[in-house]
């Protein structure tokens, strides 16, 4: 079943807020997790993709974005062990090969939420985000997900 952790950040603007997402990545990456980060839009995605090559001097995750990603996946070839130890940023709601690590920044719950085996909800400190994740988290507990909450 999937286990599904609420991180309650600080973070007052979208780039706070992706400066967290690209710490978690970075720990889940060095974990040799396969992690999908979930954007609200192209803009959100593009950002979220600088950031990752940019958030901390001398450190570097190697990503794509869904665009590369499906121009990687019909080309013949496709390592399957790059695909498992890949970071992708998306907006579209394809995760495509993706099942491990499932990073939410968006203020809705993604449908395809449950084939992962953690999602990492990252929730800034402006309160209608945090009223959509108390929305989010009765859903995932009404259905009885393992539920956690970290307070940063």
């Amino acid at each position: 079943m999937t286990k599904i952790d609420f991180y309650i950040t600080e973070a007052k603007t979208p780039d706070e807020l992706y400066q967290f997402a690209a710490r978690l990545t970075e720990k889940a990456y060095k974990q040799k997790h396969q992690i999908y980060l979930h954007t609200e839009d192209e803009s959100a995605m593009q950002s979220v993709d600088e950031l990752l090559w940019t958030f901390r001097p001398n450190s570097f995750l190697p990503h794509r974005c869904e665009n590369d990603a499906r121009l990687k996946s019909e080309s013949s070839d496709t390592d399957p062990q790059t695909i498992a130890q890949e970071i992708l940023v998306a907006c579209s709601g394809d995760p495509g090969e993706h099942h491990d690590v499932l990073v939410n920044l968006t203020e809705q719950t993604p449908a395809f939420f449950s084939r992962f085996t953690r999602v990492a909800e990252v929730v800034s400190s402006d309160e209608r985000a945090r009223s959509k994740s108390r929305e989010r988290y009765k859903y995932y507990r009404d259905r009885g997900y393992p539920l956690k909450v970290h307070n940063l």
